[in-house]
């Protein structure tokens, strides 16, 4: 593996473990936002919106950070090297050159 390859495969996990553990911190927030709404909406109409707004907001935050992870994990991807699980790199990319 090409050291230029190795270097964006690092980048690449660390990115995947950046967003994970956001969205792993993120999540409690958001359940007690979600929580509250639904709390609130037979009682507090005013309080129903504030808790649905901050809701909805948590939701996009972790949708958009989500989103960029996965475009960022494609995009550093590295490309033209055919490498099996076990890091025998292939010729042709299909296991090893066996056809059928």
């Amino acid at each position: 593996m090409r050291r230029g390859a190795r270097i964006r495969n690092i980048i690449r996990w660390i990115l995947l473990l950046l967003a994970v553990a956001f969205v792993a911190y993120d999540l409690p927030q958001t359940w007690h936002n979600y929580s509250k709404w639904r709390l609130a909406l037979p009682s507090d109409s005013v309080a129903a919106g504030f808790w649905q707004t901050a809701f909805y907001s948590d939701v996009k935050e972790m949708a958009i950070v989500v989103g960029t992870g996965i475009v960022l994990w494609i995009v550093l991807h590295p490309r033209g090297e055919h490498v099996r699980a076990s890091g025998v790199e292939t010729p042709e990319g299909n296991g090893g050159g066996r056809h059928g």
